[in-house]
């Protein structure tokens, strides 16, 4: 009888943790790193103007948010989420670059966008962007503050 005892309380202890181990998946226990974090709060919105998740766009830009866009033209959130209601019909949007750089709770981001869409009477285009990007954390959030982008030109390579 005293051999069983250990035996059967091994097997409970097994069972407690074999149990417990099916409550919290371990992918959900990684957190991203900070500039993970950014990356990823950078790449929700640009899906979210893709998209025109208008509802995604107005927590991920900060209220007192600042740009100078494509056009050269200095913007406000308002302006930002009203061109993004009208924008073009976009097939594709992505981030093919992006590189971060935490400072506390503000972050600058980097990188370059592809994208193909369609104008107002069908014809498709595409565009490759450059972008600089100020990003704040405020309550836990990583919003937009800040952004500069331009068309993103081929490299210019010099002759030998």
């Amino acid at each position: 009888m005293k051999r069983r005892l250990p035996s059967l309380r091994m097997i409970a202890i097994i069972s407690m943790i074999a149990a417990m181990s099916t409550l919290v998946h371990p992918a959900a226990l990684a957190e991203p790193s900070g500039d993970e974090a950014v990356e990823n709060a950078y790449k929700a919105y640009i899906q979210a103007w893709k998209t025109k998740d208008i509802a995604a766009l107005q927590n991920l830009i900060s209220d007192d948010y600042m740009a100078v866009n494509f056009e050269n033209k200095v913007s406000s959130k308002e302006i930002e989420i009203a061109t993004a209601k009208n924008d073009a019909a976009w097939d594709a949007m992505s981030v093919d670059e992006i590189h971060a750089r935490l400072f506390g709770n503000t972050a600058i981001a980097s990188g370059l966008i592809s994208a193909q869409g369609k104008k107002a009477d069908g014809t498709p285009f595409s565009a490759k962007v450059r972008f600089l990007a100020v990003l704040i954390k405020r309550n836990g959030q990583w919003q937009l503050a800040a952004t500069q982008s331009s068309t993103a030109k081929p490299p210019q390579h010099s002759p030998n």
